[in-house]
């Protein structure tokens, strides 16, 4: 009798000492989850469908540009401009959007928004130039490369752009003055010599051409060859 007695109490001890380890482990479970819940309340409020402020809106669009969603990042940008229209940010980021997905005019759009909130903001000329190129509205983009240039007169990329532009354009000689600067600039430049000697040998400056076409070929023009055939050949 007495054996069955400490057998029942043993039985009671270790039920009792059971269930007080289950009552822990709710107990460190309801801590947990008390711990986590504000970390999940700030992760949702992160989120896009959560997005109250504009620059909410901003991140996700950067967020979705990261992963190659771009049109999405439009979308975002778009929706931080309605909180906020002069965030101009948000206008560099959308045109940058805009411009993978050859929006062009969309770029312009931005840049010319940047322009008018800050006329100073002088790279959004730049930008607007490139996106003006694409469109074929050349008179438009050596207006905008000059505005550049007033503001950076070192650019050297600058320089060559608005050469291309010229050359384009016909105006020869004004290409020349441009691709000239380039070099002065970036002696290394093969792309200004290259477009240099075109814009001379369309002016029939052969001597001129065939020497900056050389000097391009010595750095890494691979079709230099093909021109001096054509145009410097004795």
């Amino acid at each position: 009798m007495q054996i069955k007695t400490k057998c029942i109490n043993g039985c009671f001890l270790k039920l009792k000492a059971l269930s007080s380890i289950i009552l822990a482990m709710r107990i460190l479970s309801l801590l947990r989850w008390i711990m986590i819940f504000p970390v999940i309340v700030c992760f949702l409020y992160s989120t896009e469908t959560y997005a109250q402020t504009a620059e909410q809106y901003n991140n996700w669009g950067q967020a979705k540009s990261l992963r190659g969603d771009w049109k999405g990042a439009v979308v975002d940008y778009t929706k931080a401009i309605e909180l906020d229209p002069n965030y101009i940010q948000v206008y560099g980021n959308r045109a940058y959007a805009r411009n993978i997905l050859e929006d062009y005019k969309g770029v312009v759009e931005d840049y010319s928004k940047i322009i008018e909130l800050d006329p100073d903001k002088y790279s959004a000329y730049y930008g607007r130039a490139l996106a003006y190129g694409k469109l074929g509205k050349y008179k438009e983009q050596v207006y905008d490369l000059n505005k550049y240039i007033e503001h950076d007169p070192k650019s050297f990329f600058a320089y060559l752009a608005r050469g291309d532009v010229k050359t384009v354009l016909g105006d020869y000689e004004g290409a020349i003055q441009d691709y000239t600067k380039n070099i002065e600039l970036d002696p290394q430049s093969g792309m200004g010599y290259r477009n240099r000697a075109i814009a001379e040998f369309k002016l029939g400056k052969t001597d001129a051409g065939c020497k900056d076409m050389s000097k391009a070929g010595e750095l890494g023009f691979v079709l230099a060859d093909d021109y001096l055939k054509k145009y410097c050949a004795e």
